[in-house]
């Protein structure tokens, strides 16, 4: 799928990933040519920090640990719970000491569920064994929450939330850089033992196009909450190890925020304003040209344009940046819309209009409005072979007989989300493309998946192929609305897609699977 490189992508006024420097690399044990004894030296390493009643050091030290299987490429969940409880919960059981069992807490405060629940039931075990945590465990994550501040860039694009916190007698900062070009997901996270020069990077004066301010704490945790939480969920490859090896940390101190107070609710902008908005231009004079040479046009970009905020609560309608602009025309576009040829002609005239029209909407002046719009003639050179690569073609087949120019892009994200499990993107079909809306074409997919698995319960082959195709069909268009529910309930007990149709299949009467 078509997709904007993070790496193309502005950090201004991200403040540097700063922590304490006896903290080990994340690559630590990977970098040793005896594993075992690398795995030995780090959690000596660890449990001597914990002896210390260092909480700041023992935590980033524990979560850079924890975040190795990721920094080396080993995403899967599974394989990151097999090396924490092999190194970590596996050591502290064998190490059989206060500080191995106030480890087991620190997993409990930073883990995953599963790491929680063993790291549970191996610290009881240590207790009925009679070996209790050192007594620094009764302050592990209890950290208090003291200012936070936000810096943003004017345009919508990214920005970069703040907050100290006091914890075992000092202070320390998270700082999380968010981008805001599609869904929030934080880029970058950081922690600082020194929130004094921390804060004074957030109110820096030093760029034109950014601005600094102190904002509530229930405030920070609305606008951090989600987006770490999509970064722990599918990071980026190009996210550092740092920032791998800080989220547990960062997400354990968001916890810590009040969720009421000001700020706590983001703003709320309906379809109604959307389409306000869209009036407001297409009345406009930036808009009479466009409109008078193909108003329908003019109006489906001003829709695509004006609807690109519903994705995501309290952003406005006419909210939109050089790099919002280039992730939604490169990116968003391509995938979700098929166009006519009236509007890809029309592309042009019509955004650079809505552009232009936008930023007095926004109180930009003239220095801010060149820079929004600079950027636009370099995107539409681009926009062609974005639209018409295969990547872009497929995607788009999953969405041809939903998205509409003023569709909730919210729920058209919910709705690939559904027939992207049902259908996953594949990597070639013939010559790259696929029209995944075409019951043949996913028919096809569905026999080169599931031809070769062992059918349950007596059925053929044939049959099999016949009833997972039927299960994929009605997980695609969400009839009956109760296959789609089974599955979800499959795969939050953590099954596998290709196991869930197994099972969905099985599960039928064989009148009803065959």
């Amino acid at each position: 799928m078509t997709r904007v490189s993070k790496k193309t992508r502005s950090r201004r006024g991200a403040p540097a990933s700063t922590a304490p420097a006896n903290r080990p690399p994340a690559n630590a044990v990977s970098r040793r040519r005896n594993p075992d004894d690398a795995v030995e030296a780090v959690l000596s390493r660890l449990l001597t920090t914990i002896a210390a009643g260092d909480l700041l050091h023992a935590e980033l030290e524990t979560a850079t640990i924890m975040a190795i299987p990721r920094t080396i490429g080993q995403a899967d969940p599974d394989d990151v719970k097999a090396f924490v409880s092999d190194v970590l919960v596996g050591g502290a059981v064998r190490t059989r000491t206060p500080e191995s069992a106030a480890l087991l807490r620190l997993l409990m405060s930073l883990g995953s569920p599963a790491v929680k629940r063993e790291s549970s039931q191996a610290l009881g075990r240590l207790t009925s064994a009679g070996v209790y945590p050192t007594a620094v465990v009764t302050e592990i994550g209890k950290a208090v929450p003291v200012r936070a501040w936000r810096r943003y860039d004017i345009f919508g694009d990214d920005e970069t939330i703040a907050v100290t916190f006091r914890y075992g007698g000092v202070e320390h900062g998270i700082v999380a850089h968010i981008d805001l070009a599609g869904l929030p997901v934080a880029a970058m996270v950081g922690i600082t033992p020194d929130p004094a020069k921390l804060i004074e990077v957030m109110n820096s004066e030093d760029d034109p196009f950014e601005r600094g301010e102190e904002i509530g704490l229930a405030e920070a945790r609305r606008r951090l909450e989600e987006p770490l939480a999509r970064c722990d969920q599918d990071p980026d490859p190009s996210t550092s190890a740092d920032t791998l090896a800080y989220l547990p940390i960062a997400r354990s101190r968001v916890r810590r925020l009040p969720s009421a107070g000001p700020g706590a609710e983001a703003p709320v902008f309906t379809a109604a304003d959307r389409a306000a908005a869209v009036h407001d231009f297409l009345q406009s004079p930036l808009a009479g040209e466009a409109a008078a040479a193909d108003e329908e046009s003019t109006r489906f970009w001003a829709e695509v344009l004006t609807g690109y905020s519903s994705r995501t609560p309290g952003e406005p309608p006419a909210q939109v940046g050089p790099l919002k602009l280039t992730h939604l025309l490169l990116g968003h576009v391509p995938n979700t819309f098929t166009l006519s040829p009236a509007q890809r002609q029309h592309l042009e005239p019509a955004v650079t209009a809505w552009t232009n029209w936008s930023a007095p909407y926004r109180d930009l002046d003239e220095a801010q409005t060149a820079h929004l719009v600079k950027y636009l003639p370099d995107t539409f050179a681009r926009f062609d072979d974005a639209y018409d690569s295969p990547q872009a073609v497929t995607a788009r087949s999953y969405l041809t007989d939903l998205a509409a120019s003023d569709s909730d892009i919210s729920w058209l994200a919910s709705q690939l989300a559904r027939r992207m499990f049902a259908v996953p993107m594949p990597e070639a079909h013939d010559d790259g493309r696929l029209n995944a809306g075409d019951s043949a074409d996913r028919r096809a997919l569905v026999e080169s998946e599931f031809a070769a698995c062992a059918p349950p319960g007596g059925m053929t082959s044939e049959q099999f192929v016949s009833a997972a195709d039927q299960v994929i069909s009605e997980l695609w268009h969400d009839d009956p609305p109760e296959t789609f529910q089974a599955a979800r309930r499959l795969f939050a007990d953590g099954a596998e897609r290709h196991d869930i149709i197994h099972a969905l299949v099985a599960a039928r009467e064989p009148s009803t699977a065959r």
